[in-house]
């Protein structure tokens, strides 16, 4: 019996359904791909698999299958969409924080990254638990000048990993309360906190110390880049509050 109209349409429906899911798979696999790499290049050498599990629930092996695709390698469709992988980093993130007013607050147990220009901006949560965060800063371009801050609150550096994408880092030096990270990415240069975050997500990981800070010999202060002998100066403080 020749196949009635009725049929060839819903053929043409689900193999029409099973492209889109395909594309959509595709385009999905591409986006966590692309952020990824983006990701993986601001990390300190031999750190990228810890971060994964402390952060995402994608598998290593995805990761490099997501990865592959934002290369423009050819990966099974099938392979993108297995069962026991979940894409957790999406262009739209889940936790946004808390708005209050055009002022914003991470929440606690998060961690939030931003993205603008040619840099990344990083909000994570302290081992000290609560809503006490670190914040810092990769990017290239242009050093930032170090006028306007104070050396006890802040660290600026160069970045020599040659795994790293990133040029320079600026970052806080203890723990910060939520309520001044919003003028501390300001102060770093973030612009749009808004429209910037592309991942927010809720972690059970503590951060003992900002998100790739580098050795303290990298360190500097100074317009003309002059070294920071950070053990140097926390002596002179001393000595000042205790003559």
């Amino acid at each position: 019996m020749l196949p009635t109209q009725s049929i060839i349409d819903q053929i043409n429906t689900h193999h029409t359904n099973a492209m889109k899911q395909a594309k959509e798979a595709v385009q999905s696999a591409k986006a966590a791909g692309e952020l990824l790499l983006q990701v993986k290049a601001t990390l300190p050498h031999g750190t990228w698999t810890d971060w994964l599990k402390s952060h995402l629930n994608v598998s290593d092996r995805q990761a490099q299958r997501y990865m592959a695709v934002a290369l423009g390698k050819a990966v099974p469709v099938r392979k993108l969409a297995g069962k026991s992988d979940t894409v957790s980093v999406l262009p739209s993130p889940k936790n946004i924080g808390i708005w209050k007013g055009e002022r914003w607050e991470p929440e606690a147990g998060c961690m939030y990254l931003f993205e603008e220009d040619d840099a990344n901006y990083w909000v994570n949560p302290s081992m000290e638990g609560g809503r006490w965060f670190h914040v810092c800063k990769l990017y290239s371009g242009t050093r930032m000048n170090t006028a306007g801050f104070e050396r006890r609150h802040t660290i600026f550096s160069t970045i020599n990993d040659p795994d790293l994408t990133s040029k320079f880092y600026v970052g806080t030096t203890t723990p910060l309360g939520w309520i001044g990270v919003h003028e501390v990415l300001k102060s770093y240069g973030l612009r749009d906190i808004r429209n910037s975050l592309i991942v927010g997500k809720s972690t059970n990981h503590g951060f003992n110390r900002p998100f790739g800070e580098p050795k303290s010999d990298n360190w500097y202060w100074g317009e003309n880049g002059e070294w920071d002998d950070r053990e140097a100066y926390i002596e002179t403080l001393l000595k000042a509050a205790n003559p």
